[in-house]
């Protein structure tokens, strides 16, 4: 029993505030509008963390025009104005945000040209600070995107509580490298038919319906039900609900961006980065709960039980709290 306790210690520290994502991170895109112009755009959350207030710093040279306008989208404030860098070269130019101090989740600084290129950076209090170099090349775009996927699956709480509860339903073998490789599928579906704007659902309730599933998954394990549609057929589960899932990958893809110029290669590059995550945190999931099964070969069929319930109801516990959250916050968003 106490080792079923030890998991779900190992669980509720990785669930921490009860939040499936930490703190989005702050926005901030140059779109250039004609050459040397910039349409600026600065998006921070509505719930700032405090003692955190980060500020866009252009490079010397740079001349803004004064007018700003903000709106309110999605779970962030949204400031936009223009500046002209016509006087100074794109080419060396540094990018600074400051009062990021002890912010935990950065800028993302997105810059696009009218020659096509695109420019990323994940800006934070340890590099608060971006120049501007040559367009990347294919093999710097891959591995940019493997890495944004990997992150993205390994920090999003929700996606990787969904993968541990398919496999508890199906348990390790065959079932599960199909159960898998439909939730695989279903989600690059999505997410690149989102990417590339021709699907469009709103973000919330995308996340709602994202944090329901987990919870069906979770009933799933706990009712144990041999002849239930999911467990006589999981790849149903995984396959439908992986098509809700990449609509959540999407959201975050569209804020870092596409390459123009490498669209393909970098939207096979982030469903590679969510495959591995997938799969590493399989294995760490696996070798953990193997582990703990196998310390005392005296458990009790019943205590082996338990231990794998509490983690289903522990994690369909915190999934309906961010259900409940997620569908309380949107009309509070919309008004």
């Amino acid at each position: 029993m106490k080792h079923g306790v030890l998991l779900i210690s190992l669980l509720l520290m990785l669930v921490g505030k009860a939040s499936a994502h930490p703190m989005a991170p702050g926005l901030w895109v140059m779109n250039e509008q004609s050459p040397g112009h910039y349409l600026v755009i600065w998006k921070t959350s509505l719930k700032p963390m405090p003692g955190i207030s980060p500020a866009p710093i252009l490079p010397e040279g740079c001349i803004s025009d004064g007018q700003l306008s903000g709106r309110k989208e999605g779970t962030g404030n949204v400031v936009q104005w223009t500046t002209d860098c016509s006087s100074i070269e794109r080419i060396g130019s540094e990018y600074r945000v400051e009062g990021l101090d002890g912010s935990p989740s950065g800028v993302l600084f997105r810059m696009k040209t009218l020659d096509g290129n695109r420019y990323h950076r994940m800006l934070s209090s340890d590099s608060p600070s971006v120049t501007i170099e040559p367009a990347p090349g294919a093999l710097e775009v891959m591995w940019t995107y493997v890495v944004s996927g990997f992150d993205h699956l390994l920090s999003g709480l929700d996606h990787v509580f969904f993968v541990i509860m398919l496999t508890l339903l199906v348990g390790w073998g065959r079932q599960l490298f199909w159960t898998i490789t439909l939730f695989t599928l279903g989600h690059s579906v999505t997410l690149s038919l989102t990417a590339l704007g021709y699907v469009n659902f709103p973000v919330m309730l995308v996340e709602s319906i994202i944090a329901l599933s987990i919870v069906v998954a979770a009933a799933e394990v706990i009712r144990n039900d041999k002849s239930s549609l999911f467990r006589r057929h999981p790849w149903l589960m995984s396959g439908g609900f992986g098509l809700l899932h990449g609509m959540g990958f999407a959201g975050v893809l569209s804020e870092f961006g596409l390459p123009q110029n490498d669209i393909p290669l970098a939207l096979a590059a982030f469903n590679i980065g969510i495959e591995v995550g997938q799969l590493l945190v399989i294995a760490a999931f696996m070798v953990l709960w193997k582990g703990l099964l196998m310390v005392k070969s005296d458990w009790s069929q019943w205590s082996q039980k338990l231990a794998k319930l509490l983690p289903a109801y522990t994690i369909g516990a915190v999934a309906a709290l961010w259900f409940w959250q997620r569908t309380r916050i949107e009309p509070l968003l919309a008004g």
